[in-house]
């Protein structure tokens, strides 16, 4: 059974709950859909569907400040290191995907994503997909915030 993946019914979802930012040209999706989640919080995520796939990608991330880079960085190689595997275990355990970039070693950004298939392709779990991504998202921001406090602009993190 090939369900369809409908771009336009995703769209109105985002217009009813007032997130829908921008419908964003991209060649390498049927469509791509920028959405402040939660509303009026400034945290921007991605909605697509890949050209040839049948999987719906909702992703966010966050990119370290330069001050947070370079706090993380300045750590001794085992606090860097411990530091970071304790946030790989945490994360492996939510629902979201994760990618450190470039890599753990040298992080600068962390990639989130949940993929929905047809099959369960509904509003509700679109908006729990956003939902958990949002909560990666502040976990990294509060183990950074907790680890690094002498910084204050945490808000420069968000991607």
């Amino acid at each position: 059974m090939d369900l369809e993946i409908d771009g336009e019914k995703i769209k109105q979802w985002l217009i009813e709950e007032n997130i829908l930012k921008a419908d964003v040209p991209d060649e390498r999706a049927e469509w791509h859909y920028v959405v402040e989640f939660p509303p009026n919080s400034d945290q921007m995520s991605d909605i697509l569907k890949p050209v040839d796939k049948d999987v719906v990608i909702v992703i966010s991330g966050i990119v370290l400040s330069e001050k947070h880079y370079k706090a993380l960085h300045s750590l001794s190689h085992e606090k860097k290191r411990n530091l970071i595997f304790k946030w790989k275990m945490d994360l492996l355990f939510r629902e979201a995907e994760f990618r450190m970039i470039p890599n753990d070693e040298m992080l600068q950004r962390i990639e989130f994503s949940v993929p929905i298939y047809p099959d369960e392709l509904k509003k509700s779990v679109l908006f729990r997909a956003l939902r958990e991504i949002f909560r990666c998202k502040l976990y990294v921001i509060w183990n950074v915030k907790h680890e690094f406090d002498k910084f204050s602009d945490v808000e420069s993190m968000y991607l």
